[in-house]
C-alpha cells in the first residue's frame, strides 16, 4: 500500500521514502466500485419510478459484490463517509469462528473526525455507538492534543467491542455520518482491523486495497461539462450549508485556489468534491460539472487530503520539487517527540539516506547516540534541513488551511475596498487605490514576472506590503469590536487562512518554491517560501485569546494551531539566513512557545525545540559578525545555552536520558562559544553601541540576552567540561570589562 497515505503497522518500519506510491492491486473490489460510481451517476439524472427501480437494482448490486474478505475482494480504503446528515457506508468482512471469538476491540485511523459524535459505527445488529472521547481511546500524540475536538485532523482510536458483537462469517460495519456543525460534512476511514485483548491485529494488511487516484477520471469527460465546471467554479452562486442555509458572497474560487488547483493536488475524490458542492446548494449536475474540471486539471496531483501539507520526513527533499506540498506523509508524524532525536543527530553524521530514513536502522536506545553527539550539529554557521527530520506535531490538513468564513463575507465592503484586498489580485475601488497608491498588487506582479530575465526581487518586499495591509485592516476593523467572542474570532482567523491559501496558490501557480536563491542569494535554500505568512496564521499573531472564544474553542486548540503555523514557518522559511532584528521570525517568542503548549498537552518536546534553538542560530549570515547591529550574529539577541540548564526549561527535556541532555549542553555551549570567539570583543561591543531595547517575558526563564557567564556553576553541575566552562567564564569577563568602560 503506499507508503505516504496510509499507516504502518506498529511491527513494520517506516518507509524510507513516502513519496513515491506503489500500484496496488486493486481486484475487483474496486472495479465494483466503478461500477457502482458509474450508476450513480446515471442513476442521478434518471427521474420517478426509474430512479427509484434503479435505485434498487444498485443496491443489489451493491450488495451481491461485497467487499468481502477473499483472495480477489479486499476492503477498499478509504471509506468516504460524506453527504447529507444520516448519510450511511457499509463494510463487510469475513472471519473464521476461532477469530471472532478473540476480538475484543475494533481499530480505526479516522480523519475528519471533527467533534463529538459527528460519527457513529454499528457491527452486524448491535446499536450504533457515537464515536466520543469516551466510547473511544485515543492513541497519542493525538490524545494530547484533544482526541476528537482537538488539534489533529487524523487520529488512531479503539472502540471496545460487547462480547459476541462480530461472528464467523460475513459481518458488516456501517459508518455513519450523523449531522453536520454547519461546517463540516464528511469524514473518512483510512484504516480498520479488528484487535485481541492482547492488541493483536486480526485482518492481514492483504485484506485491503488502497484507492489509486491516477486511475480516477471526470465524472462527465465532454468538453462542454468541464467548461461549464470552470465557471461554476468561479463564479456559482452559493449558500453556507444545504438545504437552508444563507446565501454566500463567496464563490469556490475565493476561498480555495483561484483554478482549483488544491483540490486536484490532495487527490479530493470526485465523490468528495461533489458532496461539497452539495453541501453549498449546487444541484447534482452542476457538482458533477465541477468535479470533471477539476479532475481534468493539468497540474501535479501528488498529495492526500489526510496528508498534512509540508509534513516534515526524510527523502523529502529527494521528490521533485512540485511533490513538496505533499508532505512527508501520516507515516512520518512520529509517535514521541524523542523519536525524531536519531534523525537530527544524523543529519550531521553520516547523512539522510535512504538507509538511514528506514526506522529499522535507528538505534532504538537513546543513549547509543551520545558519541555522535558534537557541536557541528548546533555550529551557527550551518544549515540544518528542518524539512527531513520528522516531528510528533500533525500539521494541519488542508481543509484546516481552508478560511470558514471569506472575508467579504465576513466584513463586507470594509474588506472589499480595503487596500488587503486590492493587494492580492489588483482589482481596486476609489477607495483602495487611494490606499496602496504605487505599491503592486501581487498576481499581476507575479504574472509580470515569469520571463527569465525579469528581476524577482521586489517580490518580497510586495508579500511584506501585503501583510502589512492586513494588519491595517485588522486594526480597522477590531475598533467596532467590544470584545472577543467566538463569532470575531472565527471572522479573524479565517481572515489570516484567507491570506495562507492565497498564498499557497500564488507560490505553487507561479513557480516560486525554487526560487529562493534568486530571493535570498547563494544562501538560501534550494526549496523555500519568501514571506511570513504562515505565522502570520498563527491565532496569537492577530491576538486571539485562549479560551472559549480562541479557535477551536479551548485554550488546547487555540496553542496546537498557534504552535502548527509557527512549525509551518520553520520549514518554509525560516530566514534564509537573512534575519533582521526579530523578522522573519522571533525565535525568542517561538521558542517560548514551547511552554505555552505543554502546559496545554503535558507533552515535552525535546527535539522539536532543539531543532528551533538550532535554526535560530543559523538564521543570520554567516558572513557578517556583531558588529552589524541589525543582520550579524549577536549572541545577546538570540536563544543562548542557558536554555539547557534552567530551572524553567527542565521539565521539556526530562525524557531525555541524563548522559543525552549532558551531550546536547556540552555541544550547545561548546558551538555558541566557537562562534563568539570567532570575533574580537570590540566587535561584539562596538562604540556607540545602542541599549537593547527588547525584553523577553518572564516566563522564558531566561534563554536570551543575558549573561550566559554567570551561569557557570549550573554548567558545571550539568557535567559540562571544566574547560569548556573556564573558557565561557574568560570570555564573559572580556565582555564584562568592555561593556562596564564603554557604560553599555
Amino acid at each position: 500500500m503506499p507508503g505516504d497515505s496510509r499507516p504502518i503497522p506498529d511491527d513494520t518500519a517506516r518507509p524510507s521514502n513516502v513519496v513515491p506510491r506503489k500500484r496496488a492491486s486493486r481486484g475487483r473490489s474496486v472495479e465494483s466500485a466503478q461500477l457502482v460510481s458509474e450508476w450513480l451517476c446515471r442513476i442521478r439524472h434518471m427521474g420517478g419510478w426509474q430512479q427509484s427501480l434503479a435505485g434498487l437494482f444498485l443496491a443489489a448490486i451493491t450488495i451481491s459484490l461485497g467487499f468481502a474478505d477473499t483472495a480477489t475482494d479486499r476492503i477498499l480504503l478509504p471509506i468516504e463517509v460524506m453527504g447529507a446528515n444520516g448519510t450511511t457506508v457499509s463494510r463487510t468482512v469475513t472471519l473464521e469462528a476461532g477469530q471472532a471469538g478473540s476480538i475484543r476491540f475494533l481499530w480505526l485511523q479516522i480523519h475528519g473526525a471533527r467533534y463529538a459524535d459527528q460519527a457513529s459505527i454499528q457491527i452486524n445488529t448491535s446499536a450504533w455507538i457515537p464515536l466520543n472521547n469516551n466510547t473511544v481511546t485515543i492513541a497519542e500524540p493525538g490524545r494530547s492534543y484533544g482526541g476528537i475536538g482537538g488539534g489533529f485532523s487524523t487520529l488512531v482510536m479503539t472502540l471496545p467491542l460487547p462480547n459476541s458483537t462480530v461472528v464467523g462469517g460475513v459481518n458488516t460495519i456501517r459508518f455513519r455520518f450523523n449531522q453536520t456543525d454547519g461546517v463540516v460534512s464528511s469524514y473518512r476511514v483510512l484504516a480498520l482491523n479488528f484487535l485481541t485483548v492482547e492488541g493483536k491485529k486480526i485482518l492481514a494488511p492483504s485484506n485491503f486495497v488502497e484507492d489509486a487516484p491516477e486511475t480516477w477520471t471526470p465524472p462527465l469527460p465532454d468538453a462542454a461539462s468541464i467548461r461549464t465546471g470552470r465557471e461554476l467554479w468561479q463564479s456559482a452562486p452559493l449558500v453556507a450549508n444545504s438545504p437552508n442555509g444563507p446565501r454566500i458572497e463567496a464563490h469556490c474560487a475565493d476561498c480555495h485556489a483561484q483554478d482549483g488547483r488544491d483540490l486536484k493536488y490532495f487527490n479530493f475524490s470526485n465523490a468528495s468534491i461533489i458532496a461539497r458542492a452539495r453541501f453549498h446548494g449546487l444541484s447534482a449536475l452542476q457538482s458533477e460539472q465541477i468535479a470533471s474540471y477539476i479532475r481534468s486539471l493539468p497540474t501535479p496531483n501528488p498529495g492526500r487530503p489526510w496528508n498534512p501539507p509540508y509534513q516534515p520526513g526524510p527523502g523529502l527533499d529527494e521528490q521533485p520539487l512540485s511533490s513538496w506540498a505533499a508532505g512527508a506523509g501520516l507515516a512520518w508524524v512520529l509517535d514521541q517527540d524523542t523519536d525524531a532525536l536519531p534523525y537530527l543527530v544524523r543529519q550531521h553524521g553520516r547523512g539522510m539516506n535512504t538507509a538511514a530514513s528506514n526506522r529499522a536502522g535507528i538505534a532504538p536506545n537513546l543513549r547509543e547516540l551520545v558519541g555522535q553527539i558534537t557541536p557541528d550539529i548546533f555550529r551557527p554557521d550551518g544549515n540544518l534541513n528542518a524539512r527531513q527530520i520528522p516531528i510528533a506535531l500533525q500539521l494541519p490538513d488542508w481543509s484546516q488551511w481552508l478560511p470558514r468564513v471569506h472575508p467579504k463575507y465576513a466584513w463586507g465592503p470594509a474588506f472589499t475596498q480595503s487596500a488587503f484586498a486590492a493587494l492580492y489580485g489588483g482589482e481596486t475601488t476609489a477607495e483602495s487605490k487611494r490606499q496602496i497608491g504605487n505599491k503592486p498588487a501581487l498576481r499581476p506582479l507575479l504574472a509580470a514576472a515569469q520571463t527569465t530575465d525579469h528581476d524577482i526581487r521586489p517580490v518580497v518586499a510586495a508579500f511584506e506590503q501585503w501583510s502589512e495591509a492586513r494588519h491595517s485592516f485588522f486594526r480597522r476593523v477590531g475598533k467596532a469590536e467590544a470584545a472577543w467572542s467566538p463569532e470575531l474570532t472565527n471572522k479573524i482567523y479565517s481572515t489570516q487562512l484567507w491570506q495562507l491559501v492565497k498564498t499557497w496558490e500564488m507560490m505553487q501557480e507561479f513557480g516560486l518554491e525554487g526560487r529562493g536563491r534568486d530571493f535570498f542569494g547563494s544562501t538560501a535554500d534550494s526549496r523555500t517560501w519568501c514571506n511570513t505568512i504562515p505565522a502570520e496564521s498563527a491565532p496569537s499573531a492577530a491576538h486571539i485569546p485562549n479560551g472559549a472564544a480562541g479557535v477551536g474553542g479551548s485554550p488546547l486548540s487555540n496553542e496546537y494551531f498557534t504552535t502548527a503555523w509557527y512549525e509551518l514557518q520553520v520549514v518554509l522559511n525560516s530566514g534564509n539566513h537573512r534575519h533582521r532584528d526579530r523578522s522573519p521570525v522571533d525565535w525568542v517568542y517561538l521558542v517560548g512557545g514551547f511552554l505555552d503548549l505543554q502546559a496545554q498537552t503535558h507533552q515535552p518536546e525535546p527535539a522539536r525545540l532543539l531543532v528551533a534553538v538550532i535554526k535560530a542560530l543559523q538564521s543570520t549570515d554567516p558572513n557578517l559578525g556583531p558588529d552589524d547591529l541589525k543582520e550579524g550574529w549577536r549572541p545577546d539577541e538570540n536563544i543562548d545555552p542557558r536554555i539547557m540548564i534552567s530551572p524553567v526549561w527542565a521539565p521539556i527535556f526530562r525524557p531525555l536520558p541524563v548522559e543525552v541532555h549532558q551531550a546536547l549542553t556540552t555541544s550547545l555551549l561548546a558551538a555558541w562559544m566557537d562562534k563568539n570567539l570567532e570575533y574580537p570583543i570590540a566587535k561584539h561591543l562596538p562604540i556607540g553601541l545602542p541599549r537593547r531595547s527588547y525584553t523577553q517575558p518572564r516566563a522564558y526563564g531566561g534563554i536570551s540576552g543575558g549573561k550566559v557567564w554567570e551561569a557557570a556553576k549550573q554548567f558545571r553541575d550539568a557535567g559540562v567540561p571544566a574547560e569548556l566552562v573556564q573558557r565561557l567564564q574568560q570570555w564573559g569577563n572580556a565582555y564584562a570589562d568592555r561593556a562596564a568602560r564603554l557604560q553599555y
